[in-house]
């Protein structure tokens, strides 16, 4: 009976400690995998073909965005970065429509490529803009052409003018920048996504890269990212990214870790990073954004010299909730891996259900959780 008895204790000893562990383990569940619909190869384009003779650190990445639930568009340059030394005559920026239900090419644009910089945005009403080949003009969602605000490169003194273009996470506002060689401040433009017209205007800093809200704007410093809104700017975060999630959201890459705060600066939630947060993609009508980060792996000390593979993690997070949605794990030898993952982008479809991801040339569309 005694021996009876140590068995009972033992094994309700037992139960009791596996009940604990299944009760309070992290919750795997909280951020799942998602299903992979299909994948196709962009280099079966015979424009964004000639991208592969190519080194990948020559390339300006494409990008890569929804202009509904069911229709993608990919902007690219078929050669190598202006000023690199490897441009090829035959060298265009192009966007590429990609049907979202089946991953069919559809229709195409070509623009002249004269310079870095050039963009393809969606907007709110189911088109695109695009700036590209001195304009910007406006596309609907069959790709007719619509309202052009011109943009012309200026030289004086062997430089021309820079031109930089972003939208509102609303998709509704334009903010197109520039500035004109020997002036010491920039031009800041709003245009109204719809028709291309003036909304405001104000001279800001100039800037090597600018983020768009319908009312304000964020622009790179030296060593910190900071806020140009009413006529006034302030320091938003040093040694950081920042990225508009709405109008009065942000999230502030840190590097090894991130923050969603307000743009009056009350932090909301904070958490950590591999290596920073690249590709930043916002979902137009649901609280979604996705990143992805990660690192190289290789051998070295103190410095890393040898570099075997890269491997990361593309996050889907819910920002009213401040969960993550989903994850997807990246991971590829060195031999692809030269521009790290800079060569890849990230889209999210209006209603946060559907994440596209392209990688060099593989673009996959995925449905999330």
């Amino acid at each position: 009976m005694p021996h009876f008895r140590t068995s009972v204790v033992l094994l309700f000893t037992c139960a009791a400690v596996l009940f604990t562990l299944f009760a309070f383990r992290p919750h795997s569940t909280s951020a799942q995998s998602p299903s992979k619909l299909w994948s196709i190869d962009l280099a079966s384009d015979k424009d964004f073909h000639k991208r592969l003779s190519i080194e990948e650190v020559l390339l300006d990445p494409p990008t890569i965005d929804f202009l509904n639930d069911a229709q993608l568009i990919c902007g690219f340059y078929s050669g190598a970065k202006p000023g690199t030394g490897d441009e090829r005559a035959s060298t265009g920026y192009h966007v590429l429509e990609i049907s979202a239900l089946h991953g069919s090419l559809e229709h195409k644009l070509h623009f002249n490529a004269f310079e870095s910089g050039y963009r393809a945005l969606p907007v709110a009403d189911g088109g695109f803009a695009v700036l590209a080949d001195d304009k910007l003009q406006k596309f609907g969602d069959h790709f007719e052409s619509g309202p052009v605000y011109s943009t012309p490169r200026v030289q004086a003194d062997g430089y021309f003018d820079r031109w930089r273009v972003d939208v509102s996470p609303t998709g509704q506002t334009i903010l197109l920048y520039t500035h004109k060689v020997g002036d010491d401040a920039a031009n800041w433009t709003w245009l109204s996504a719809t028709d291309l017209s003036v909304i405001k205007t104000a001279q800001g800093p100039r800037t090597a890269a600018i983020q768009a809200s319908d009312t304000a704007g964020i622009f790179t410093g030296v060593d910190d990212e900071s806020l140009m809104a009413d006529g006034k700017t302030s320091v938003l975060c040093s040694r950081c990214r920042a990225h508009f999630l709405t109008d009065e959201l942000l999230f502030l890459d840190k590097g090894k870790s991130y923050s969603i705060e307000t743009v009056a600066g009350k932090e909301l939630v904070s958490g950590g990073l591999d290596t920073q947060a690249l590709n930043v993609s916002q979902a137009a009508h649901a609280t979604r954004f996705a990143y992805v980060t990660g690192h190289y792996v290789g051998n070295g000390f103190p410095l890393q010299t040898q570099v075997e593979s890269i491997t990361g993690k593309i996050m889907v997070v819910d920002w009213s909730t401040y969960k993550p949605i989903s994850e997807i794990h990246v991971s590829e030898s060195a031999e692809s891996s030269s521009a790290g993952l800079t060569q890849m982008a990230l889209a999210l479809s209006p209603d946060g259900k559907y994440l596209a991801v392209l990688l060099h040339h593989t673009l996959s569309l995925y449905r999330l959780p």
